[in-house]
């Protein structure tokens, strides 16, 4: 299961089924993994998108509950955790400002 990476695909299809909340969440799933199957074998197709801009700025506004409009390394590992990203799935040195902290637009772009 490992070698396959069964496990992150099931959570990719779970956080679909969560965020959209299909009528049809069969044939919803079918669409999502013909669309990879789509990207794998060609991959000039558009890669199939989770979050939108607006969803993960609505994501960095829950994680920065403050208000200070930047949210620390700590909250932006468990951000990209929260997100279904690991370790490997995302830049784990993002651009930071002086207080070494992370703005909303970087947070977006990095996700």
């Amino acid at each position: 299961m490992k070698d396959k990476h069964l496990m992150p695909l099931l959570s990719h299809l779970m956080s679909m089924l969560l965020l959209y909340n299909p009528v049809d969440p069969l044939a919803f799933l079918v669409r999502q993994i013909n669309e990879m199957i789509n990207f794998r074998d060609d991959p000039d197709k558009p890669v199939p998108i989770l979050f939108n801009d607006d969803d993960l700025a609505n994501v960095f506004k829950g994680i920065d509950f403050m208000n200070r409009g930047s949210i620390d390394l700590k909250q932006y590992f468990k951000a990209m955790n929260t997100l279904g990203l690991n370790l490997d799935g995302f830049n784990r040195y993002p651009e930071v400002d002086e207080d070494n902290r992370i703005e909303c637009k970087v947070f977006v772009y990095e996700a």
